[in-house]
């Protein structure tokens, strides 16, 4: 049987979304009625389905398009565990009516069973979205485990659209105590200072597929990586400088040819190393061969290009000729 989904028309009004493609836009119509979707817009999706059902490329369509929306605070996605977070969901569908007696445990239920970085976060999302003042606030932080919710400010907006994916809680209170990487639920309970909401504005052109392992931002991912695994690796780098990214990546790169050295997944390895490399621990070691092979590649690339290039004199062509003998030589005295 098939399930009513409804679109508020103030959607086409929306200065959130001024700066979306059509791309962008019909996608982002499709997660809010999507057959996978449920009760409280954050559920578990294929995205190898979702793209046919939308007559997609998985790789080369929906997951450019997607990333746009993670960027402009429209969306969240756990890669590990395969869900995806609508944060206009309530825009278009009533909070409350999702804790009323016909919804409440399945409501309930659904929340219980986001991923773990998701909850704190989402569980205050969604109680702010509640009408102030109302006792549902209480009875829901009960249910779910949180205790008695001081009442916070009405919602304002999602984050500031940069969060990674998987997505990590927030430090919202500077001096509350973090540990195992999670906000404890305390911060998030106690009322989150949200700030304006989200006016980013996405100028980015329509999509142009392509077939490389080169992306838009200019670093070289591992070609092992499915594009579920290169989305969430990418949003982990947005902070991360180039040359430091394409170092990690060349790290990640050479333990997924290391058999044995990837315990669990590609994403929790990178993330290990990223962690690393944040706190001044990141030695470069499987990724030393990864390095040193596209190095050699794009010395013999000059090489190529400096012979097709308009004729140097004697004295430039000597000079260059040097240059790249030297650069080669390096290369091969660094470690295999």
């Amino acid at each position: 049987m098939s399930r009513q989904r409804t679109i508020n028309d103030q959607i086409w009004r929306s200065n959130r979304l001024s700066g979306c493609t059509v791309e962008d836009r019909y996608a982002l119509f499709y997660f809010l009625t999507s057959p996978f979707s449920n009760v409280i817009g954050a559920y578990e999706i294929v995205i190898r389905v979702a793209a046919s059902e939308m007559g997609w490329d998985p790789d080369s369509q929906l997951m450019p398009v997607m990333r746009r929306l993670i960027e402009a605070g429209i969306l969240d996605f756990d890669a590990q565990a395969n869900y995806i977070w609508i944060k206009d969901w309530w825009d278009h569908n009533s909070a409350k009516m999702a804790v009323a007696t016909t919804l409440r445990k399945k409501t309930l239920e659904q929340i219980a069973a986001l991923p773990r970085g998701w909850r704190d976060a989402y569980v205050n999302d969604f109680i702010d979205r509640l009408p102030t003042e109302d006792p549902l606030r209480n009875t829901v932080a009960k249910a779910l485990g949180y205790g008695p919710y001081r009442l916070s400010t009405p919602y304002a907006g999602p984050d500031d659209g940069r969060t990674s994916i998987p997505a990590e809680p927030k430090d919202i209170h500077r001096n509350q105590s973090i540990s195992n990487g999670h906000t404890p639920a305390t911060a998030y309970l106690q009322g989150m200072d949200r700030g304006p909401g989200n006016t980013t504005t996405n100028t980015n052109p329509i999509y142009n597929p392509t077939t490389t392992t080169r992306t838009d931002d200019g670093l070289q991912y591992p070609t092992a990586l499915v594009p579920a695994e290169k989305l969430s690796i990418q949003n982990l780098l947005t902070d991360v400088q180039s040359v430091d990214a394409q170092a990690l990546l060349d790290e990640l790169d050479g333990a997924i040819k290391t058999p044995g050295t990837i315990r669990k997944t590609k994403v929790a390895y990178f993330k290990g190393i990223l962690e690393r490399h944040r706190t001044g621990g990141f030695v470069p070691s499987a990724g030393i061969p990864i390095t040193t092979r596209r190095e050699r590649m794009a010395a013999t690339q000059d090489m190529s290009r400096a012979s097709e290039s308009a004729p140097l004199s004697k004295a430039e062509s000597q000079a260059r000729l040097q240059e790249i003998k030297a650069q080669l030589e390096l290369h091969t005295r660094m470690p295999k």
